[in-house]
Parts: structure tokens; C-alpha cells; sequence
């Protein structure tokens, strides 16, 4: 028994390893999930927060390999970081009560600066923190922050009109940040105002 899951531990981790080269050699592509738009308005980066920004909608199985957000912090040391998480959508706009589908298990930190943006910060994550979406749907990006600290972009009903037409509310829950990511999204959750539109936040994968 131990030789066989020994076995099928080392399949999973040379999926992992050679799923770019496997990209390349059967034609997969990247995609972007998520906004790409640089936002106008800002909202705080919260720490101990699982915080889900915007909605992303799948049509074939995915592998998440980088998450990228228009960002603006100053006086970095380096260790302000966070976990990415991806959770599942209820059908009607919601990840509230739903499961965790995957999360780094490594975190990534804020690069050193004196004064950093407004600008992209994008995180390359390790093969090993490559989130697999195999069921094609509705998520939602997250972070979990260490602690509060920067913020991040977002789009804002003004002017008396909407001008998106993706994303809804952000959701966001109090969650240590040493525990990692619950393996359901908090069912107490603070919905974002309806006035919040989409974040910039986006998450690059290959599609198989």
C-alpha cells in the first residue's frame, strides 16, 4: 500500500513539474481570470482577513500559476505577505458557505520598498502552489493577509451609472492568517457595498 501511494505521489508531483512543457507540447493556452483594468478607487488590504475580490468563470479545466494586483503600500520591508486562495461560487454570486477549490500553500510578500506604486505587483507562484481548477464554473479570487498593510484597486459606482459588466460585491471574513485558508468560505461574511465593483485583480492559468 505505502509503494503505491509513494507511486502515485511522485505521478502527481511530475504533473506538476512538467505540466509547462506539457502545455507547450499539446497546445494549451493562457488565459487571464479576473480584471486587468487599472480601477480608480482604493481599498485597504486587510490582515487576518480572507477578503474575495472579484468573480472569475472558468470553461475548462485550469492550472493557476501567477496572481497579479494593482497595488499601492509604502515603506515595505518585505514581510508583509499573504496566501492566494480560489473559492467556488454559489451560483448566484456569492462565495459565502462555499469550498476552498485551492490554495497557495506558500506566501508571497510585498516586495522591499520605500514607496511602491500605484502600480502591478504580480507573484509567479512555485509549481507546487499551482491552484488546479478541474471543474468549469464560477470562483473567486482571495487573499489572506498577514497583515493590513497597502491597497488594492477597485472600481466604484459614481456618476449615477455602472459601467462594468463583470464582478459583483466583495466578500471578506475574519480568519487567522497563520491558520491558512478555511476549507469553507466563512457563512458570517461581510458583503462588500453594492457601490464596489470589480477589483484589479487577476490570476493567469493554462487551459488543458
Amino acid at each position: 500500500m505505502k509503494s503505491r501511494v509513494s507511486i502515485f505521489l511522485a505521478l502527481v508531483a511530475l504533473f506538476i513539474v512538467a505540466q509547462p512543457i506539457l502545455a507547450q507540447t499539446f497546445g494549451a493556452t493562457m488565459a487571464i481570470y479576473g480584471d486587468p483594468n487599472v480601477e480608480q478607487w482604493t481599498d485597504t488590504i486587510g490582515g487576518n482577513l480572507v477578503q474575495a475580490y472579484t468573480m472569475i468563470t472558468i470553461n475548462q479545466p485550469t492550472v493557476i500559476q501567477s496572481f497579479s494586483i494593482f497595488v499601492q503600500y509604502s515603506g515595505s520591508d518585505g514581510s508583509q505577505c499573504m496566501y492566494f486562495g480560489i473559492y467556488q461560487d454559489n451560483g448566484n454570486g456569492s462565495p459565502v458557505g462555499q469550498p476552498l477549490a485551492g490554495a497557495t500553500k506558500n506566501a508571497y510578500c510585498l516586495r522591499v520598498a520605500a514607496i511602491w506604486g500605484p502600480a502591478w505587483q504580480t507573484w509567479k507562484l512555485a509549481p507546487s502552489d499551482y491552484i488546479v481548477l478541474t471543474t468549469p464554473g464560477s470562483y473567486w479570487l482571495c487573499t489572506l493577509a498577514k497583515e493590513t498593510y497597502g491597497v488594492i484597486y477597485h472600481y466604484s459606482y459614481q456618476a449615477g451609472s455602472y459601467d462594468w459588466t463583470y464582478g459583483t460585491d466583495a466578500f471578506y471574513f475574519s480568519s487567522a492568517y497563520d491558520n491558512g485558508f478555511p476549507t469553507l468560505f466563512g457563512i458570517n461574511s461581510v458583503v462588500g457595498s453594492v457601490t464596489n465593483g470589480p477589483y484589479s485583480i487577476y490570476a493567469t492559468g493554462t487551459t488543458l
